[in-house]
């Protein structure tokens, strides 16, 4: 951004995202079978899942659906997570540049490190979720714990930051920060399988496009 301008970053990913575009297209063109690692076994299973969803999606009532209280606690849920995520990925830079009085190319490197940990975290909480429920801790139980323990504690600690003195500080209580609300991922992102396995796709399509709208208006209104 510092020798390219804000524009080059988008011209970068979107470059990026072209190849993998092409190079994924070319790998699938002939559709799962072309993968050496589906058996066939699989491949009739995949079939066979596809031809039902397409028949029992004609017959949802949606209405029923979204006032289904498990639905209406993930779409709770998941606009509550991402108002912190769009909220940090939208102004952490501009909060190390303009708070911190640290350059661009410090504020980039500063705003990287909360990624890193959500990074980090969201890979080990996945993994001690699963053997939580694995070693016959309730599926509930361990939804909800990640899912509160998760957001109430990126919420304190992104509201300690605001009295942040230096740098140093402000990085380490938004790591803690990221390192929470990425604890929330285990708690309503696969709940949408727990729920409704046969439907988890369409659901966490409304749930996402709830929670998306966040990336316009909670960006907005923090900035506000």
């Amino acid at each position: 951004m510092k020798s390219g301008g804000w524009e080059s970053v988008f011209y970068l990913f979107g470059g990026l995202g072209l190849v993998f575009a092409l190079v994924w297209f070319n790998r699938i063109h002939n559709g799962p079978k072309s993968h050496p690692q589906i058996s066939d076994n699989e491949l009739n299973l995949l079939s066979e899942s596809q031809d039902i969803i397409a028949s029992h999606s004609q017959n949802i009532k949606w209405y029923q659906l979204l006032k289904h209280k498990p639905a209406i606690a993930l779409i709770t849920n998941h606009f509550c997570s991402n108002w912190g995520f769009y909220v940090l990925l939208s102004w952490l830079p501009s909060y190390f540049k303009t708070v911190q009085g640290v350059n661009l190319t410090s504020a980039g490197f500063y705003a990287a490190a909360p990624w890193l940990t959500m990074f980090l975290v969201s890979n080990i909480s996945a993994w001690v979720a699963d053997k939580l429920i694995a070693n016959g801790t309730e599926i509930t139980f361990v939804r909800k714990s990640f899912q509160i323990i998760g957001l109430l504690g990126s919420a304190l600690f992104l509201f300690l930051t605001k009295d942040a003195s230096r740098v140093n500080s402000a990085v380490m209580l938004l790591c803690a920060a990221m390192a929470f609300l990425a604890l929330s991922w285990s708690g309503f992102l696969p709940n949408h399988l727990d729920i409704a396995p046969q439907y988890a796709g369409l659901l966490l399509s409304i749930t996402n496009t709830v929670g998306t709208l966040l990336g316009i208006i909670g960006v907005y209104s923090t900035g506000y």
